[in-house]
């Protein structure tokens, strides 16, 4: 892998540099193949690729007593000005950078990172499985990403816990800030699975212990409130709502019932989000697993990314654009092989606050495998977008607001309140960076 490393001061910074389409490797070989994915993805992971038998898992023992390690910061170097192939790789039918290749960048380089800070320099110990746990939310700061100027996309771990870390990334382009995300990845044992511990990070800079200060409050909120929800009661009551969030997904729920029962008498304007349902499935190939031979992360983001863009565009009638991921929970793994569902449903609208020519729209998608053998369904992953698009326009010129779109299902209403009811406005990640 052509990387380069350079020390300045006590900072760390790692680059990659892509290789042109003349020297990318051949990917030949089972062990060595890693599927139908980006350049950024496949250059990476096959210099992080070793595959380790049961045997070898066995006979390695698990790291011990982590040392605390800096923060590292790794780059990868985007030269679409000099490079059509990489261009053509990336480019989507606006001739704009495709978004549901850089989420899987994105997840592949966090996981890169991720990886790095948590492995040992000793070839006997067993190496750490690091899997995605969430993306805390992807904020696009740009209307397009230009496909004519070279990129930069880079990352450091943010925040470490006893086995969980968080990788902050951001994206560059022409010295701008065009996009930032955060995932949290977790540490596994290789060969029983059980949390592994990670070498603590230690912030250089004062953004980073900001940063981390902030991440270590949102870890102890977030545990405090799992503890008062596993002794809630059912229900309403058991998301950690407010009465007054408990109250507004209950009206929601309401005039969702007027509509399915009355239709004559309720919101000419409103529809129902199960109006609004794309559904996608298929069977999981061996060409979309990662290194750890199972289906690859970024590719479910890119799925249920590219669904949920069709989903608003069924419902704004005009091309959508993505503004910010809002969260992405990885429930389970799924396997090569396994018959995968995506149904995606636009679960609020509203008109933008900033630009009253906008519309907004909040859409999630759940995944679920199925085996038909077993009638068993188990949902994998649950992801959240955010879009916006141009309203239209009524007869006298004047922007016509969105549809109103009513939660079909009691889970639906309490996901609506949870990100949009009263009291919900948590302070995003990013606006420390």
């Amino acid at each position: 892998m052509a990387l380069c490393q350079a020390v300045r001061r006590r900072a760390v910074q790692l680059t990659l540099q892509l290789r042109g389409a003349s020297s990318l490797p051949k990917y030949l070989g089972p062990e060595g193949v890693v599927g139908s994915h980006t350049p950024v993805t496949k250059e990476l992971w096959s210099g992080q690729h070793r595959s380790w038998s049961r045997e070898e898992l066995e006979a390695a023992y698990p790291p011990t007593n982590p040392q605390p390690k800096p923060p590292i910061v790794t780059t990868i170097n985007y030269p679409f000005s000099a490079n059509l192939f990489l261009r053509e790789q990336y480019r989507n039918p606006w001739d704009e950078v495709r978004l549901g290749r850089l989420l899987e960048d994105l997840d592949s380089l966090a996981g890169f990172i991720a990886f790095n800070h948590c492995k040992v320099d000793d070839p006997v110990a067993r190496p750490p499985l690091c899997v995605t746990a969430a993306v805390e939310a992807i904020e696009l700061r740009t209307k397009r990403i230009d496909l004519t100027e070279d990129m930069q996309m880079s990352g450091r771990v943010a925040w470490t816990g006893s086995s969980s870390m968080d990788v902050c990334m951001e994206l560059l382009q022409s010295g701008t800030k065009q996009l930032v995300a955060l995932f949290t990845f977790v540490a596994r044992d290789a060969l029983t699975n059980a949390a592994q511990r990670i070498s603590p990070v230690v912030p250089e800079t004062a953004q980073d212990r900001a940063l981390f200060a902030r991440r270590q409050q949102i870890s102890d909120a977030r545990r405090a409130a799992r503890a008062r929800s596993s002794a809630a009661a059912t229900g309403l009551h058991s998301q950690g709502l407010t009465p007054e969030a408990q109250r507004w997904a209950a009206a929601l729920l309401a005039d969702a019932k007027l509509l399915a029962t009355a239709p004559a008498l309720a919101d000419p304007q409103a529809l129902l989000a199960s109006a609004t349902r794309l559904d996608s499935s298929f069977i999981c190939m061996p060409q979309q697993r990662n290194t750890y031979g199972r289906v690859f992360g970024g590719f479910l983001m890119r799925r249920a990314f590219e669904l949920a863009t069709c989903s608003a565009y069924m419902l704004s009638g005009t091309r959508p654009k993505l503004v910010e991921v809002d969260e992405i929970l990885f429930r389970k793994p799924v396997d090569v092989g396994d018959l995968i569902q995506f149904s995606a449903c636009v679960l609020h609208t509203w008109t933008s606050g900033r630009d009253p020519t906008k519309g907004m729209a909040h859409v999630q998608v759940e995944a679920s495998v199925t085996r038909p053998e077993h009638a068993l369904t188990t949902i994998t992953n649950t992801f959240n977008f955010q879009f916006t698009f141009d309203l239209r326009k009524g007869p006298g010129g004047a922007c016509l607001p969105p549809r109103v779109v009513l939660p079909t299902t009691e889970e639906q209403a309490l996901e609506v309140a949870r990100f949009f009811g009263p009291g919900a406005s948590p302070e995003r990640f990013y606006k420390m960076l």
